[in-house]
């Protein structure tokens, strides 16, 4: 199993992530990389990916794991990249016994919003409420969700914020919270101004970064 660290980035930040797995999964094959199949009636290639940044959300840190014969992580690396569009480059490979399961086991996400004036330092102040509710989007309608135990971290550093953000089972849309930072405090992030910088699963009773866990 090959697991590779990948950007999605300029346009392609703008691309499904059904559409994103039919692009991978081309990539793979101009790339002539021996992935296996599903046994059944309609075969399909066994390739993984960790939980997808919202739509027009940038990242740094996606993952997609590969069950090929391969084992020179560093060869499949090359191959891929040679055979994938800038935006969806990866940056790091890693030889796994089996599959890491990073959708099931990913609890969490950085991320980074950069606007265009500095930001307001009482956004800190969200982290650590015992209850924060917001307006968010389920299934195309608007609700009320407390997020309270959802954020995990949150900084600002003139015009960036610093998230760290529950992601995956339970999940706080990056795109949704920015949307009402924009509201509450006056910003003006625009969606693509956000990007994943890293993804956290629990090892040790600790949150600790995929990739070091995928190490």
């Amino acid at each position: 199993m090959i697991v590779l660290k990948h950007l999605k980035e300029g346009d392609v930040s703008y691309v499904s992530h059904k559409d994103i797995l039919r692009v991978l999964q081309r990539g793979l094959k101009r790339a002539k990389i021996d992935v296996k199949y599903s046994q059944g009636y309609v075969p399909h290639m066994l390739t993984y990916t960790s939980t997808p940044v919202p739509l027009g959300v940038r990242s740094a840190a996606e993952y997609f794991a590969i069950d090929c014969a391969d084992r020179d992580k560093d060869d499949v690396l090359k191959r891929y990249n040679a055979a994938m569009p800038n935006g969806m480059r990866a940056t790091a490979a890693f030889c796994c016994e089996k599959n890491p399961n990073l959708a099931g086991i990913v609890i969490a996400s950085d991320y980074v919003a950069t606007g265009a004036e500095p930001l307001a330092k009482e956004i800190e102040d969200i982290c650590g409420r015992e209850s924060y509710v917001i307006d968010t989007v389920k299934k195309g309608e608007k609700v009320k969700k407390d997020i309270a135990r959802l954020v995990f971290g949150l900084r600002v550093d003139g015009n960036t914020l610093y998230m760290r953000l529950a992601c995956g089972n339970e999940n706080l849309r990056a795109d949704s919270f920015v949307e009402h930072i924009n509201e509450k405090f006056g910003c003006k992030i625009k969606i693509n101004d956000i990007v994943r910088t890293a993804q956290f699963a629990m090892k040790d009773g600790k949150m600790t970064d995929v990739e070091e866990i995928l190490k």
